[in-house]
C-alpha cells in the first residue's frame, strides 16, 4: 500500500476522522447510561422507553451498511458534514421533544448518522496513514474505539446530574455541530460521483433489514420474553428470511458489498472474531456492572459514572505500555496478556458481586478495562496489516458491524442469562428459608422485635420484618445472578486464548520513522490563490 505525505492538511484530515468516530461513540453512552431518567421525562415504562435505544441501533446499522456507496458518491468531506448535521438536528429536536414516538423516530435517524462516523475513520486512518505507518495509526484508532466508550458512561452521569436528561441530547448537538465544521474545513471535498451509487441495491436492502432485524431481536428479546412475544418471533422470520436472501442475492451480483474469501483468512477472519469476542465482553461495562450497582446497590447514575472512571483511568494510563509492549514482542504476546487480564478482572468483579464487602471491584474493573486494550489494539493491527485497496470496503463493513453486533448480542445473552438465573436463586433462597427452622424462627423473631421498638403494633412489626426480609432476599438473588454472569463472561473470554493462538507468528510493529512534512510556503500560498 502506498504511503502518502503526511501534511498538515492530512493530520488535520486524519484527527477530524478520529475525533468523529470518537465523540460520536462517547456521546452514545449516554442515553442508555441514562435510560431510567429519560424514559421519567417523557412519562414512558421501561419496555417503551426501551425502543429508545433500539432504534438507534438499528439506524446505526443502516447506517454502517450505506456509508460506504455515499462516502464514495459524496466525497468523505461532504458525507462527513451532512451526517453530522443531521446527528445534531436529531440530537436538538430530541431534547425539545416530549413525545416518546417522536423520540423513537428522532434517534432512528441519529443512528443511522452516527453509524457512518466509524467507516469514515477506517477510511481517514487507510487514506492518510497507509503503508508504514498504518500499525500506529490503527494503535490511535483501537484506543478512540474502546475509550470513547468507557469515557462516555464515566462522564454521562456528570452530565446528567448538572443539565437534566435533555442536557444530554444538547451535548450531542454540540458535538455535531463542531464536528460539521471541522469536516467543511479539513476533510477533503472531491467532486460528486454520482456513479459510485450504481451498485447492488437488493444486497445493501437486505443487508441492512438482515442486521436491523437482528438488533431488534436482541435487543427486545429478553425484555419480551423471547418467543412467548409476536415482536420476536416476526422479527426473527424477518431476520432468518433477510439474510437468506442477501446470501442468495450476493452469490449472483457482478458487484457484491462483501467479500466471504476475506473473512476466512488467517490474519483477518480470526482478529474479526477476536473483536466481536471482546465487543460481546463489553456487555460487562455497558450492562452487568451498571444494572449490578443499580439492581443491588441502589446506584445512581452518578454513583455509577464514578466507578467507571476507574476503567477510563486504566485504559489511559495503558496507553503508553501497549504503545511499547506493541514495539517490544511478538503481538500474540500482547493479545495473551490481554486475555490474562481480561479474565483476572472478571474473575475479581464476580466474586466481589456475590460478597457483601465489595472492597475490590474497582480494581476489578480498572484491571478489566486494560486488558480490553491490549487485546484489541495488537487484533486489529494484524488484521489490517495485511489488508489490499480492494479488500477495505469488506473490511471496513465487517469490523463496523462486529463492533455494533458483538455487543448488542453480549447484552441481549447476558441479560436473559442473569434474569433466569435470579428466579433460580431467589426460589432456592426461598425454600433454604423457613419460620419453621429453629435457627431462622430465631433470627426473623430478632429483627420482628428490633422493627417494633419502631412500629405501634406487633402485626406492623411483623409486616416490616417480612418486607425487609423480602428485600434482602431479593438483593441478594440479584447479586449471586450478576455472579453467574461475569462467570459466563470469563469463560466466553478463554476462547480468545485458542483464537490468539491459530493467529500465527505475529512480529512487532516497527519503530516509528519522522513522516511529518512541512508544506511549502509557495505550495501553500498557490493553493490558497
Amino acid at each position: 500500500m502506498s504511503t502518502p505525505p503526511l501534511t498538515r492538511q492530512n493530520l488535520l484530515f486524519l484527527a477530524t476522522g478520529l475525533a468523529g468516530s470518537f465523540l460520536v461513540n462517547l456521546s452514545a453512552q449516554f442515553t442508555s447510561a441514562n435510560i431510567s431518567d429519560i424514559q421519567q421525562g417523557l412519562l414512558a415504562g421501561a419496555d417503551e422507553g426501551s425502543w429508545i435505544t433500539t432504534a438507534y441501533t438499528m439506524g446505526s446499522c443502516v447506517g454502517i451498511v450505506t456509508s460506504g456507496l455515499l462516502i464514495g458518491a459524496l466525497s468523505i468531506g461532504r458525507y462527513l458534514v451532512v451526517s453530522s448535521i443531521l446527528f445534531a438536528a436529531a440530537a436538538l429536536a430530541g431534547a425539545s421533544t416530549s413525545e416518546l414516538g417522536a423520540m423513537v423516530a428522532l434517534r432512528s435517524l441519529q443512528g443511522f448518522a452516527a453509524g457512518g462516523f466509524g467507516p469514515a475513520a477506517f477510511v481517514a486512518v487507510f487514506m492518510v496513514a497507509g503503508g508504514p505507518r498504518l500499525a500506529h495509526a490503527v494503535i490511535i484508532l483501537a484506543f478512540a474505539l474502546l475509550f470513547s466508550g468507557t469515557a462516555g458512561a464515566a462522564i454521562a452521569g456528570y452530565v446528567s446530574d448538572s443539565f437534566g436528561w435533555r442536557g444530554l441530547f444538547a451535548v450531542q448537538a454540540a458535538i455535531g455541530a463542531a464536528l460539521a465544521l471541522a469536516a467543511c474545513l479539513w476533510v477533503p471535498h472531491k467532486a460528486l460521483n454520482w456513479s459510485a451509487l450504481r451498485a447492488d441495491w437488493r444486497s445493501i436492502i437486505l443487508l441492512s433489514l438482515a442486521l436491523a432485524s437482528l438488533m431488534l431481536v436482541l435487543n427486545q428479546g429478553a425484555r419480551r420474553f423471547w418467543f412467548a412475544n409476536e415482536i420476536i418471533v416476526w422479527g426473527t422470520a424477518l431476520t432468518a428470511a433477510a439474510w437468506a436472501s442477501f446470501i442468495f442475492v450476493s452469490r449472483s451480483s457482478p458487484v457484491p458489498i462483501v467479500a466471504p474469501r476475506l473473512l476466512l483468512t488467517q490474519k483477518f477472519g480470526l482478529p474479526i472474531g477476536l473483536n466481536f469476542l471482546l465487543r460481546a465482553g463489553l456487555a460487562v461495562s455497558s450492562y452487568l456492572v451498571p444494572q449490578f450497582l443499580a439492581t443491588v446497590e441502589g446506584y445512581r447514575p452518578l454513583d455509577v459514572s464514578e466507578l467507571m472512571l476507574w476503567a477510563a483511568a486504566a485504559q489511559l494510563l495503558a496507553l503508553p505500555l501497549v504503545w511499547w509492549f506493541l514495539h517490544l514482542c511478538d503481538l500474540r504476546v500482547a493479545m495473551a496478556i490481554g486475555v490474562v487480564l481480561l479474565l483476572s478482572g472478571i474473575i475479581l468483579m464476580g466474586s466481589e458481586a456475590t460478597t457483601s464487602a465489595r472492597e475490590y471491584f474497582h480494581y476489578g474493573l480498572a484491571i478489566y478495562a486494560a486488558g480490553q486494550l491490549l487485546l484489541l489494539t495488537p487484533a486489529m493491527i494484524v488484521g489490517t496489516g495485511s489488508l489490499k485497496p480492494a479488500d477495505l470496503p469488506t473490511a471496513s463493513l465487517t469490523f463496523n458491524i462486529s463492533n455494533l453486533a458483538g455487543t448488542t448480542l453480549g447484552v441481549g445473552i447476558l441479560s436473559s442469562f442473569v434474569a433466569e438465573r435470579q428466579k433460580f436463586h431467589s426460589d432456592a433462597l426461598t425454600e433454604a428459608a423457613s419460620l419453621y427452622r429453629a435457627s431462622d424462627g430465631e433470627w426473623v423473631s430478632g429483627l420482628v422485635g428490633a422493627v417494633a421498638g419502631r412500629v405501634a403494633s406487633d402485626a406492623g412489626a411483623t409486616v416490616r420484618a417480612a418486607a425487609q426480609i423480602g428485600s434482602a432476599a431479593r438483593r441478594q438473588a440479584w447479586a449471586l445472578a450478576f455472579g453467574d454472569g461475569f462467570l459466563v463472561v470469563a469463560l466466553m473470554l478463554v476462547l480468545g486464548i485458542v483464537a490468539v493462538v491459530a493467529i500465527g507468528r505475529s512480529p512487532p510493529i516497527p519503530r516509528p520513522v519522522k513522516f511529518f512534512r512541512r508544506e511549502k510556503p509557495l505550495e501553500t500560498e498557490n493553493h490558497v490563490a
